[in-house]
């Protein structure tokens, strides 16, 4: 099915170290997306004090969406991962 969508995701840490250290990580694996899904799919993550926001465009199939916001939570679970250990 296709659609088009846009959405945003809040993750709230209330410490601006590590929302930085998230925010960065996250936003590398954005900008290293293949260059045939970034037609259609437009993920940016930001932070601001103990803030990361992560604004997501996209237009086409249901099914590639789902996997892509799959595969931003899991970004940012192992950033969150490392950031604690450092």
């Amino acid at each position: 099915m296709k659609i088009e969508a846009q959405a945003e995701i809040t993750w709230m840490y209330g410490d601006e170290k590590t929302a930085k250290a998230v925010a960065e990580a996250v936003q590398v694996d954005n900008e290293s997306m293949p260059a045939k899904l970034k037609k259609s799919l437009n993920v940016e993550t930001r932070w601001v004090d103990g803030i990361v926001r992560t604004k997501i465009k996209y237009s086409g199939d249901i099914e590639t969406l789902i996997k892509a916001l799959d595969d931003l939570v899991f970004s940012v679970k192992i950033a969150e991962e490392i950031a604690e250990k450092v």
